[in-house]
């Protein structure tokens, strides 16, 4: 039996004598546990990060993934009800908002020239205390002035709703798999270049105009995609 294949069936007595919830024993214990070096130590975890079936948090050490984030890609997404319906704790941090203009491509969705002016809202989501995805959000600032002032660490889409009188309808999400910039991995507490899911997700109103531009990067380990069709 390789030795990946042994820690991934010792995971749950590894995880249960740590001081720490879910945490791994250090590499230089696993190294001594196993009797194997610390390169081959190395790659089984590394391995079963890629499976994800541990993270690894930077200056902290190894950790066993909790349970994925159930999210259907069809249905339009409440972040706090879908986790409290899947008995995870949600929370979100504001990081930045700010006015700013937009790239080309942010503009073109909106059918904006380049002069128009954006917020730019950069949140870290939680579930369970901890960091999954980093999310940049781009509105206009014409439809939605004052927004800085709003409380942005709650449901920005109840503040659409009860505060502009604007209701998110529908959303089109494009989701691809790729490699965390260095600056999102810092939010995060990894690396740069760690596997992730980019979803760009686009919100409408009920008159199919699009409301916000939503960019996220999501811990590959934290959501899981299923979709139901009728």
């Amino acid at each position: 039996m390789s030795l990946y294949q042994t820690i991934k069936e010792a995971l749950a007595d590894l995880t249960f004598s740590s001081d720490t919830p879910g945490k791994l024993p250090s590499e230089r214990q696993l190294q001594q546990q196993f009797n194997s070096t610390r390169v081959t130590v190395r790659e089984a975890l590394m391995r079963l990060e890629a499976e994800g079936v541990i993270y690894r948090q930077n200056r902290i050490g190894w950790f066993l993934c909790p349970k994925r984030l159930l999210w259907d890609p069809i249905q339009k997404v409440n972040f706090y009800q879908l986790a409290k319906n899947q008995g995870l704790k949600a929370k979100t941090e504001l990081l930045t908002c700010k006015q700013t203009r937009a790239s080309n491509e942010i503009c073109q969705a909106f059918t904006l020239d380049k002069q128009s002016d954006f917020y730019e809202i950069y949140r870290i989501r939680y579930l369970d205390d901890r960091p999954v995805m980093v999310e940049e959000i781009y509105c206009p600032v014409q439809q939605f002035p004052g927004l800085t002032e709003k409380a942005l660490d709650s449901s920005i889409t109840t503040i659409f709703q009860d505060d502009y009188q604007v209701k998110v309808s529908h959303e089109q999400s494009d989701i691809i798999v790729t490699a965390l910039p260095d600056n999102k991995a810092e939010q995060l507490n990894l690396n740069g270049g760690a596997a992730c899911l980019k979803i760009i997700r686009k919100r409408f109103n009920e008159q199919q105009e699009l409301v916000d531009y939503n960019i996220e990067y999501w811990l590959h380990s934290a959501i899981e995609m299923r979709v139901q069709s009728n």
